[in-house]
């Protein structure tokens, strides 16, 4: 039998949000390649891998973050569709993460908190559910709105200090929907 001091401490929800967003990512980015999607970052982390240099030796169409980040990911996990999927299944689950963790700063009831991170974890990155610029920069740029919400209310400077981390890694990702 299952503990109800367990079940309500902030631990377990973040343990079962992060798992969720993982998983449903992982489903909606197997169900196959759609108009949506590209596998532009996955050639060009492999490009990266092989020694070339972005726009010295390929041309991209957006910042150089996701390629080098994903090409680091295929180093780690090895070459394959599944590591793909999971770099963004893993944005995915840290965004969840942090809209829990910016709603219960909200002082929003835990278990309001918990259903609201889970709904978002099915629309953040599952629209694609394999790495997409335009998601990716929104979601940084997210990122930076939370931190610099918890600033203002915890009074924290370290949260501001990750506000233009955020934005300038979202830059370097896509201008667009950063600016």
């Amino acid at each position: 039998m299952i503990n109800k001091r367990f079940l309500n401490n902030q631990n377990y929800f973040l343990l079962v949000i992060f798992l969720f967003s993982l998983s449903i990512n992982q489903y909606y980015g197997n169900r196959g390649i759609f108009p949506i999607e590209s596998t532009a970052f996955f050639d060009t982390s492999y490009r990266i891998l092989q020694g070339d240099v972005p726009f010295k030796d390929f041309w991209i169409v957006s910042g150089v973050f996701i390629d080098y980040v994903q090409a680091v990911f295929f180093w780690l996990f090895g070459l394959n569709f599944q590591v793909y999927i999971f770099h963004a299944s893993l944005i995915n689950g840290l965004i969840s993460i942090m809209t829990f963790l910016f709603l219960i700063n909200l002082q929003i009831e835990k278990n309001y908190s918990f259903i609201y991170a889970i709904l978002f974890s099915v629309l953040a990155y599952t629209t694609s559910g394999t790495l997409y610029v335009d998601n990716h920069a929104s979601l940084l740029c997210v990122a930076a709105f939370y931190s610099f919400i918890f600033g203002i209310t915890n009074r924290k400077k370290k949260n501001f200090f990750l506000v233009p981390i955020f934005i300038g890694v979202a830059f370097l990702t896509k201008s667009a929907p950063t600016i």
